[in-house]
């Protein structure tokens, strides 16, 4: 078998151009290697501000509970009264601002207008807050109370 020259530095070039990435292959592997880094950081915000909204609501649903647990204390004469910490329509202050942005929990009476205290007493309570973006959010929880 003969070789010619031209044969050899035709073959030889060949294998240098086949030898590693040329630079396009290089910018499209860069691009979609950015778009996964990407994808991953947008999911890792979105999750870190799902966490932080249930978290908001489980430390809103804490506090209903617990001022409804001071609400059902007290004996129903006392509840819906004027000048009483749960006076109706009125923010209840030792829940005002406890443990989330702007809160206030505020106690209603369904059914109740004043004068005679309806036996069951039907009791809403209201939390209003700013989650974490500082949208308002609104949560409630309803009981009712006998003599």
């Amino acid at each position: 078998m003969v070789f010619r020259e031209a044969d050899m530095v035709r073959s030889g070039a060949t294998r240098a151009r086949s030898g590693g990435f040329t630079l396009v292959e290089v910018m499209i592997a860069t691009t979609v290697l950015m778009v996964a880094v990407l994808t991953t950081f947008v999911t890792a915000i979105s999750s870190h501000d799902l966490v932080r909204g249930a978290r908001d609501t489980n430390t809103g649903i804490a506090d209903l509970q617990a001022a409804m647990e001071e609400v059902l204390l007290r004996s129903v004469d006392e509840i819906p009264v004027a000048g009483s910490p749960f006076a109706p329509n009125a923010p209840i202050a030792a829940f005002t601002n406890l443990h989330l942005r702007n809160e206030t929990i505020v106690a209603s009476y369904p059914g109740y207008a004043g004068g005679a205290i309806p036996d069951p007493l039907p009791i809403v309570l209201t939390l209003s807050f700013r989650d974490g973006k500082g949208r308002p959010r609104t949560l409630k929880l309803a009981s009712m109370k006998t003599r």
